[in-house]
């Protein structure tokens, strides 16, 4: 089990309701409310976070929307099947994160930017305007800044990647923000770019590779330089995993700001 402080993108005082939110969240991811039983009803709820009814009904209605629970009238609040759960929202994948990740989970990450990724670098390739550009460039100096400093780096490279979901102008593709900062954040645990100077090099070249394209408004180069990073990437990780390396990866206080 690896255990780090990832690079806290964002951060803001949790009101009551995001509180109990976050404990009912966290526990269904536990087990220790099961997928297909019944929440504790609302009085124990409010006794055991110290909670009004208020802000209770505000956190089940949050659950709710994330695919969490369903509550029905005389039958009480039911625990849904992850097939249920919006997986690309960020508290979900923050409680994943903090309980966990294993080499499956972080399969599935690699598995949705590799079938949406490139296309948010095509898109932005015909979409971007200079400023978006720009932006990609400053982060893009971030990382070249960055070759002794994994947290450093690990934030420049999330905002290079949110600046093409921007530059996508596909408020679709903007939405994956979140499964890309988790997906960058794990991988970087088990395997950071920054480790040995050949590693950054051949990361910084990919990277570079989707910029140069996205700047001349070739979005074949750019899909395909962006699927190689991800491919590279993965293979990386995969390698670390079979050589035992890392069973599970397991962050804490991951927080991820959205893109745009």
């Amino acid at each position: 089990m690896i255990s780090v402080n990832p690079v806290k993108m964002a951060s803001r005082p949790r009101s009551a309701h995001d509180l109990v939110a976050h404990g009912i969240g966290h526990s269904i991811m536990q087990g220790r409310y099961p997928v297909g039983s019944t929440l504790p009803g609302d009085a124990e709820l409010m006794e055991f976070f110290g909670v009004s009814r208020t802000a209770l009904r505000e956190a089940l209605k949050t659950l709710a929307a994330k695919g969490l629970i369903e509550s029905k009238t005389k039958v009480g609040t039911k625990v849904l099947g992850r097939e249920n759960w919006n997986m690309f929202d960020a508290d979900i994948l923050d409680w994943h994160l903090q309980l966990g990740v294993d080499a499956q989970f972080l399969g599935w990450l690699f598995e949705i930017r590799q079938a949406l990724e490139p296309l948010a670098c095509a898109t932005a390739a015909l979409r971007r305007t200079p400023e978006q550009l720009e932006a990609m460039r400053l982060a893009l100096l971030a990382m070249y800044r960055c070759e002794d400093n994994r947290q450093g780096f690990t934030k420049a490279d999330l905002a290079f990647h949110q600046a093409v979901l921007e530059a996508s102008g596909n408020p679709f593709l903007q939405s994956i923000g979140s499964v890309i900062g988790a997906a960058l954040a794990t991988s970087f645990t088990v395997s950071s770019p920054v480790s040995s100077d050949e590693r950054f090099k051949l990361v910084m070249k990919q990277h570079q590779a989707v910029f140069d394209a996205i700047e001349e408004r070739d979005a074949s180069a750019a899909s395909d330089a962006m699927s190689t990073l991800i491919l590279r990437t993965a293979e990386r990780i995969r390698i670390k995993h079979d050589a035992g390396a890392v069973a599970t990866v397991q962050l804490h206080a991951f927080s991820q700001k959205r893109p745009g």
